[in-house]
Formats: structure tokens, C-alpha cells, sequence
């Protein structure tokens, strides 16, 4: 089988494996301009090298997310000409990519022939980390999980020891998976912001000083031995949950909590980045004036006021902590917010009003969410919503029912992802996926440099969660 890996992925210039790709604000199957859209009159044949390489990005996407799909129903999606579709489509069956998987009758004509991805011809992996948790994936070619494994968060460690020994987990669970090491195609590392993505950085001082502006994509990238991307953690969250297809909108909000609270939005099927894809950072919109300093500089901020960290330090201040035995280190806020969250499902009143508390202040932003970008569904995703989620779907689903404008036009509400912990490491492996390292090139017959070699770090012993 052929490997398409463009010239662009693995004659990865310095820019590219530090992060700072052709398109820095990736989203998903966005045509460059001189390309097709998703949406008007049929565009002509495209005969440059780029034109072509982002056309087959463009298809490739939509393969994905609609498996089983016909070039009829590809030129209607695209805007592209038949004949664009069946160039593109031929290329990618020839380089490997793609093939057909069957027919389907068609009105008054021949029979569709349907199209879905070759998946095992390239893989991706994911990683979400932050202070508490880390978790990491591998997913094959069309997006479905092959492994996953979670480990500590970073903690106090130095960013150098934590991609280090990031690395080695990245590599034990690849052999752990018996994935050929020169079909991984790069990673996608999910971290909160702000963040320049471009120079695959964190902005602030957290968990720790050392991280602020360290080449995180860069290093990461040296010790593998691949291009390594970086992505706000909600943003990738919101990806994982569009391509899960468990949703039947096209735009949608989501609130992801882990030790913090961030926010990522999807208008008509793209990503919402702004200016440096630092947007939607709902964790720091100040709601209480008279509320406790947070990290940002600001008062009262969603994050300091119904976030993980806030919830345990009030469980601290009361009986809970003795009662649940909270250890009240920063390090441990997941843990012991997990602790709350088994008591309240269990019947504790002092847990669940600590956690009714924090879900009513989130249901307060949730709603500036779907007010702000005319949304009509926020989705709850990450770790600190695996035990509590239930609890703060039901509070936030009322906030919107109350004070969401689009409930006069259309049903509104607040759901749970459909893989509430691993949704962003899931995401950063699809930023992958549909980035410019992927871009069908006629004559690319194989991987445009030499595979890493086999190992690049000390063995882990671990056992890895194999989901397929």
C-alpha cells in the first residue's frame, strides 16, 4: 500500500515541527482561498500543486466525518465540479488513501460507488495534559481510537523532565499498540491557554513559571522525532465532540473543565479562533465583582469562582475535608474534586451544594456562550465533569432553558461529550489529521524522509487501555 506523507510532512522544515504550519489556526477541511468551500457554486479544476493538496484535504475531512459517502455527494458538499471530484478522489485511491467500499442505488443513473478511508495507512496521536492529568491517544487514519493510556499531570516537574517523560509514554504505548512507527504522522499536544501557536508556547506561568514561553512543540518534536502541533484544550475537545458525530448541529459550545475552565466554539462546522486562536477563554469572564482574586489578575472569574480548584478550597474551609479526606494540594485538585463528586452522587449534602454552587455559576456563562455566538448546544466535556457531570448538566440545562435568547426560535440545551475525559486528546490527534501534514500530492510514493528510529526513549512499563 502507498504512503501518502506530502514532501510537506516529513521534509519537515524547522517551522513545521515547532508547530508553525502553512495554516497556524487549523480547522477543520477549511479550503485555502483559492480552493473550493463548502458552500456555493461549483469551483473549476485546480491544477496547482496547493490547490490540489488542499482540495484533497477538503475531501479527505468530509470522508471522515461521512463515511460511506459518494462523489455525487462530495461535489454537493464542496461546491466542487464532478469532474474536479473524480480527479481528486483518483489520486487519493492511487496514493492509498482512500477506496471503495460498495454501492448504493441512485435515481434514474448508475449506482453510487461509496468511498471510506484506508485506516491503518497512517496514525496520529493526541495528547491532553495540564497539572493534574495527562492523557494520550492514538487514533488510526479516520479518527477512531486504536489506545489510550493516562498518567500524572505535570505538577511541579521542570517542562524539560515532563516531555521527557512524555515522550517515553508516547513511544511505549505506539509498541504497545504495534503501530509502524513510520506511519505516525505527528502529534497533536493539547494544552490550556493562552497560547502562540505558532511558536508552540504557553503565554502564562502555568502550573509553574518554567513554562511560560518554553518551546514546548519544539522539544517534544526533537525527542520524537515528529512534527508536533499545539491546540487549546477546549478547541480540541470541540473537535473530538464534531467528529464524533454524536451531535446532530453543526454549531455548538463547549465548557471543558479540568483543574481550570476553558471554552471552545464551532460555527458552521469550523473552528471560532479569532485573531491568535486565543478566543472563547470563558474560564476568565469576570461574573462576581465582589468575587476572589484569580490567576489572570481579574476578580471573580468563572474559573475562580466554580472551578475545580475553588470547589476544594471551600470543601477545605468545612468539614468535608476531614470527612472526605481531601489532601488539598494544588497538585491533587482532580483527585479531591472527584472525591466531592462521589460524595454528593452518594447523597451529601454539604458536596452537593458545594458543586450546585460552582454548576449555577457555570450555568451563568453557559449562557453568555450561547447569547454571545447564537448557539443553541454546550456540550461538557473533561475530567472534572467524569464523576460530576450528570449534576452540572441538569443545573446548566436549566440556566439555559431561563436566560438562553435562541430558546424563543429553537430547543436549547446542555449535554455531556460523548467521551467526557479523553474528548481532547481525541481533538489533538485529529488537529493532526486535518492539518497540512496531510495533503494528497500525486507522486508521492512514500515517506518523504527516513522513519525515526524504533525507540527514542527509555522503555515504560505500563499497561495501556486498548479501546479497539
Amino acid at each position: 500500500m502507498i504512503l501518502t506523507l506530502l514532501n510537506l510532512v516529513r521534509q519537515v522544515t524547522p517551522g513545521h515541527a515547532n508547530g508553525a504550519m502553512d495554516e497556524p489556526g487549523i480547522s477543520p477541511a477549511r479550503p485555502e482561498p483559492a480552493t473550493a468551500s463548502l458552500k456555493g457554486p461549483p469551483a473549476p479544476m485546480l491544477t496547482s500543486p496547493p490547490a490540489r493538496a488542499s482540495t484533497g484535504a477538503l475531501v479527505l475531512d468530509l470522508i471522515r466525518t461521512h463515511p460511506s459517502i459518494s462523489r455525487v455527494e462530495l461535489a454537493d458538499r464542496t461546491g466542487l465540479t464532478a469532474a474536479t471530484i473524480t480527479h481528486v478522489v483518483r489520486e487519493l485511491m492511487t496514493d492509498g488513501l482512500v477506496h471503495e467500499t460498495g454501492r448504493v442505488r441512485s435515481k434514474g443513473g448508475s449506482p453510487r460507488r461509496l468511498l471510506e478511508l484506508e485506516s491503518e495507512v497512517l496514525y496520529a496521536v493526541g495528547v491532553q495534559m495540564e497539572r493534574c492529568t495527562t492523557t494520550i491517544v492514538i487514533t488510526d487514519f479516520t479518527g477512531r481510537q486504536i489506545a489510550m493510556t493516562g498518567l500524572r499531570g505535570v505538577g511541579q516537574g521542570t517542562p524539560q523532565e515532563t516531555l521527557r517523560t512524555l515522550a517515553e509514554h508516547i513511544e511505549a504505548l505506539l509498541a504497545h499498540a504495534r503501530i509502524p512507527r513510520d506511519r505516525v504522522l505527528g502529534v497533536g499536544l493539547v494544552t490550556h491557554g493562552p497560547q502562540d501557536r505558532a511558536r508552540g508556547m504557553i503565554l502564562t506561568p502555568q502550573p509553574t513559571a518554567p513554562w511560560r514561553e518554553f518551546p514546548l512543540t519544539t522539544t517534544l518534536s526533537d525527542l520524537l522525532h515528529l512534527p508536533v502541533l499545539l491546540e487549546n484544550d477546549a478547541t480540541a475537545a470541540a473537535i473530538g465532540e464534531q467528529w464524533a458525530g454524536s451531535l446532530d448541529v453543526d454549531t455548538f459550545g463547549v465548557i471543558y473543565m479540568a483543574s481550570g475552565v476553558g471554552g471552545g466554539v464551532i460555527t458552521d462546522s469550523e473552528v471560532y479562533r479569532g485573531r491568535a486562536s486565543n478566543t472563547v477563554e470563558i474560564g476568565h469572564l469576570p461574573i462576581d465583582p465582589a468575587g476572589p482574586e484569580c490567576i489572570c489578575g481579574s476578580r471573580g472569574c468563572v474559573e475562580a469562582v466554580a472551578g475545580p480548584v475553588s470547589v476544594v478550597q471551600r470543601a477545605m474551609s468545612s468539614d468535608l475535608g476531614d470527612r472526605l479526606e481531601l489532601r488539598g494540594i494544588e497538585d491533587e485538585t482532580l483527585a479531591d474534586f472527584e472525591r466531592i463528586a462521589r460524595a454528593a452522587n452518594r447523597g451529601d449534602d454539604a458536596a452537593r451544594a458545594l458543586l450546585d454552587e460552582s454548576a449555577r455559576h457555570l450555568g451563568t456563562a453557559a449562557v453568555a456562550l450561547l447569547n454571545l455566538f447564537d448557539l443553541d448546544t454546550v456540550v461538557l466535556a473533561g475530567p472534572a465533569f467524569a464523576t460530576a457531570g450528570p449534576l452540572y448538566a441538569a443545573r446548566i440545562d436549566q440556566a439555559l432553558q431561563r436566560g438562553a435568547l435562541a430558546r424563543l426560535l429553537r430547543p436549547v440545551g446542555a449535554r455531556l461529550s460523548s467521551n467526557v475525559r479523553a474528548a481532547a486528546a481525541v481533538g489533538g490527534a485529529l488537529i493532526v489529521l486535518r492539518s497540512p501534514l496531510v495533503r494528497a500530492q500525486p507522486g508521492t510514493a512514500s515517506p518523504a524522509v527516513a522513519p525515526a528510529p524504533a525507540t527514542t526513549a527509555r522503555p515504560v512499563a505500563y499497561r495501556a487501555v486498548a479501546l479497539g
